[in-house]
């Protein structure tokens, strides 16, 4: 009967607690993993988010521009000018009159540094501003920045569609430009537009371009969103 009950006490202490827990080293090697996983797709992820920023805000920035050129009472169209670099005329007080500018001062020091252009090109590398076109001149209430000028036989109107002082600043990021004929807005690099300082859209609109003013003739892609280097892509998605 003892022999019996020492059996039993020796079996019962026989059996180990299983054990459950990770060693240091496992958990290193997780939080390894873990961390080569996050830096290969973070940056990713960060560039996918900045390009929806950047298409929500041309969307809003465009939509803004269509109200307030089409809402312009006809008549005020006799008011534009032809004199070569005329930005303040009647007409374009009355357009600006509908974004509710914040300040009619020009604000084009604010793309400047030294009294030397800071913008960027379509690839985000240095660029520089068309001879004939401007940068915006307005900031609106709503963050966006707008200007217009007739220039080079050409009636321009750009729009800087989160405002200057937040980035990229760049051409075909944030800075898109459109022409304007008989009420009708036409975004530069469309078909309809053929001004000679905006084309070839291989030059001003393409990664493959190194152009300082690389992305000039991009709206036509964003509004259409085409990519302008693979046509199976849209805008957005291609977007340096």
């Amino acid at each position: 009967m003892e022999s019996h009950v020492e059996d039993n006490i020796i079996g019962k202490h026989s059996y180990a607690t299983p054990h459950t827990g990770f060693t240091l080293a496992e958990v290193l090697i997780t939080l390894g993993i873990i961390g080569v996983v996050a830096a290969i797709t973070m940056p990713a992820l960060v560039t996918k988010y900045q390009h929806k920023a950047r298409e929500t805000e041309f969307k809003k920035a465009y939509s803004a521009l269509q109200q307030a050129l089409y809402s312009i009472d006809p008549d005020f169209i006799s008011a534009w000018t032809s004199n070569p670099g005329d930005r303040d005329t009647e007409f374009y007080t009355e357009l600006y009159s509908k974004y509710r500018v914040i300040t009619d001062k020009d604000v084009t020091n604010l793309y400047k540094k030294n009294n030397k252009i800071l913008i960027k090109n379509y690839n985000k590398k240095t660029g520089s501003q068309n001879l004939c076109a401007q940068l915006p001149t307005r900031v609106a209430q709503d963050g966006s920045a707008i200007s217009g000028c007739y220039n080079c036989f050409a009636s321009w109107l750009v729009i800087d569609t989160n405002g200057p002082k937040r980035g990229p600043n760049a051409l075909g990021h944030d800075i898109f430009y459109f022409s304007f004929n008989k009420n009708k807005l036409i975004p530069v690099g469309s078909p309809e537009y053929s001004h000679w300082e905006m084309k070839p859209n291989s030059t001003y609109c393409s990664k493959n371009s190194t152009n300082a003013s690389n992305g000039a003739s991009c709206a036509y892609f964003a509004i259409t969103d085409i990519c302008p280097d693979d046509p199976s892509k849209t805008y957005w998605e291609c977007l340096p």
